[in-house]
């Protein structure tokens, strides 16, 4: 081997092998196996003698013998809070149940319970099942000072706890209330990628845990120690008489994937956006389930591609599902748009006399391309379900403004500025052009006008052409848009090469999606991860199912359906499926949260674009997921 091939296979191989060994040392050093949990019979008999304790009777003695590791932590849920929290000890686990049910019986906050709170209360009970160390006393966190490494700890969000004990004084920061503190993932590096976040925020932690334990020395780093819990939770009052719910991050195994698991949970998120809808119109942006604040639909922040998109949802469930009580709150959605288009801001005309209309908020001075894009999907969307024509003039000046945007090549300009009657000519923002494309090819089916699908035509060739250089096989953007766009089209657009680019995109993707393998993150099977070190999004589960349900619909339309994207879009929502707010979920919920998609295992902030993307892949999937 000549010494130019020896340096070539250092290069390559080194940083590769010295990466596993730091990988497989830390791994040696703190992984927490995964516990054996109790089984059924003894979650039901623990948790019949803590109710017994809430409900003021005699409990039995639960009778669980198994060795107790460490304490164990229960929880009284009632109307998303935690009303009662009760360590207790043993040397067995059932002798901790039964000590937690002693004191749970003369708790002040079950004292003063009345009696139909105490009954839809909900019992969550955690049982320490292992302990580890939590960074200190090994190499690589003792002497590596680099940046955000420091507050990089080998914690399994959601999963693991932090404990602390000073003068023989337990102090348990169980997992679900690292996340409910929103500790977890609390740093962002880049500015550019602002939804991926790692770390820990250490100083909340130090605060957390000196003001439980009464005592600073808690806050004190070195201490510090990892635990992992057996966590189970009792149903509601009307199943209560179905076993517990063992939970696994705060959520228990999702339901049998099937259409009708599909269409109730997609309903569940249809109702979730509209009891988020104010009577004006527009939508509360972001709700906290972890403490109930919501933001307030007059911020400035509002997002109108989002109001559009959310409002494209509801159209798509109410065409497909026909469900009545889905179309007052659409009109209402739309009579916003249309209150804001009255401003006249965008409304002119084009020297060879074209009307065009635009969207924007109130607080606009540009008028964003998305906007406008998705309301026409919206407004197209309905037409489709009722029938009904009732707003295709204004979809049409809208879609005339689209089509004025779009440039010879295909492209899109995707900012206009009203005041000076000018187009941005260089920004682009994300998914614009996508949802462009979209709005192109629904107005082609609802009017048939064979401008729209040369413009839609366009636009798909100039997405795909993008990727057209010696690399452009090997990586993809978020593209998702570019295929429901191909797949709305047809046969308008009739392009073998829209196929094979999402074909190819389907293939890229799965590439980052997780799989079990009888490891510590089996629950995030179907997930789309961006390293096994982060919790990953919800969001991407969905929109990039609804690309993948239209990528393998096109492939149908062209005699060649891909199996392996049919097998994607199955384990992304089973995944996907397992994180929605269910009533077996809302115990740790503040409002009103069933049907509301959270960001992420670990965050509990729900978005109505996060319910709109799974909830949409939820709904088209349930037209074919039982088929052949």
């Amino acid at each position: 081997m000549s010494r130019r091939h020896l340096t070539v296979l250092l290069v390559w191989t080194v940083p590769s092998a010295l990466f596993l060994a730091i990988a497989a040392s830390v791994y040696i050093a703190f992984r927490i196996a995964p516990p054996d949990r109790l089984d059924e019979a003894e979650r039901t008999r623990a948790l019949a003698t803590l109710r017994a304790s809430l409900s003021g009777g005699t409990p039995v003695a639960s009778g669980i013998d198994q060795a107790s590791t460490g304490p164990v932590v229960v929880n009284v849920w009632s109307n998303g809070k935690s009303i009662v929290r009760i360590q207790a000890t043993g040397p067995t686990i059932g002798a901790a149940i039964d000590d937690a049910a002693n004191q749970l019986r003369s708790a002040p906050a079950v004292t003063r319970l009345e009696a139909t709170l105490r009954h839809a209360a909900r019992i969550q009970v955690d049982v320490t099942v292992g302990r580890a160390p939590l960074g200190h006393g090994h190499w690589l966190f003792d002497r590596l000072t680099l940046p955000y490494l420091n507050d990089l700890l080998p914690l399994n969000p959601g999963i693991d706890g932090i404990g602390v004990d000073v003068d023989g004084k337990t102090t348990l920061l169980l997992p679900h209330e690292l996340v409910a503190a929103k500790v977890l993932a609390a740093k962002r590096p880049s500015q550019a990628m602002a939804d991926f976040a790692i770390g820990l925020n250490i100083q909340r932690i130090r605060t957390l845990l000196a003001k439980s334990a009464s005592d600073q020395r808690a806050g004190e780093r070195e201490r510090w120690y990892r635990f992992r819990t057996d966590t189970f939770v009792e149903r509601p009052p009307a199943t209560r008489t179905q076993p517990p719910l063992a939970l696994t991050r705060g959520t228990p195994p999702a339901p049998k994937l099937d259409a009708a698991a599909l269409r109730a949970a997609a309903l569940s998120g249809g109702r979730f956006l509209v009891a988020h809808l104010q009577e004006n119109g527009r939508y509360i942006y972001e709700h906290d389930l972890a403490t109930g604040v919501q933001t307030s639909p007059k911020s400035t922040s509002y997002s109108m591609p989002r109001h559009a998109g959310t409002t494209y949802f509801l159209a798509e469930l109410y065409r497909i599902t026909k469900e009545e009580w889905l179309h007052e709150p659409i009109e209402r959605a739309f009579a916003h748009l249309a209150e804001l288009m009255a401003n006249g801001k965008c409304a002119t005309t084009l020297p060879d006399g074209t009307a065009i209309d635009c969207v924007m908020d109130r607080h606009e001075k540009q008028a964003h391309l998305g906007s406008t894009a998705l309301t026409v999907v919206a407004l197209a969307e309905y037409q489709r379900a009722t029938g009904r024509a009732t707003y295709l003039a204004t979809a049409t000046k809208l879609a005339n403004f689209l089509r004025w945007m779009q440039r010879p090549d295909g492209s899109f300009r995707h900012l206009y500025d009203p005041a000076k009657q000018r187009p941005d000519e260089t920004t682009q923002m994300l998914y614009y052009s996508g949802e462009a494309a979209l709005a192109l090819a629904r107005m082609h089916v609802i009017t048939g006008d064979p401008r729209y699908a040369d413009a839609a035509r366009r636009a798909l060739e100039w997405l795909v052409d993008w990727y057209d250089f010696f690399l452009g096989g090997f990586f993809y953007g978020e593209d998702h848009w570019t295929c429901i766009a191909a797949e709305a089209a047809y046969p308008a657009v009739n392009s073998e090469r829209l196929v094979d680019f999402c074909h190819g995109y389907g293939e890229f993707l799965r590439d980052q999606q997780g799989d079990a393998t009888g490891g510590d993150q089996d629950d995030y099977a179907g997930a789309y991860l961006v390293t096994p070190f982060v919790a990953p999004m919800n969001t991407p589960a969905g929109s990039r199912s609804e690309a993948m349900i239209s990528a393998y619909l096109l492939g149908k339309h062209h005699g060649r359906p891909d199996p392996d994207v049919r097998e994607q879009v199955r384990a992304a929502l089973a995944y996907v499926l397992g994180q929605i707010v269910t009533t077996d979920t809302d115990f740790w919920v503040v409002g009103q949260g069933v049907g509301g998609m959270p960001g992420s295992p670990v965050d509990r902030t729900v978005r109505i674009d996060y319910v709109q993307h799974v909830c949409s892949a939820f709904i088209r999937s349930s037209e074919w997921i039982d088929g052949g």
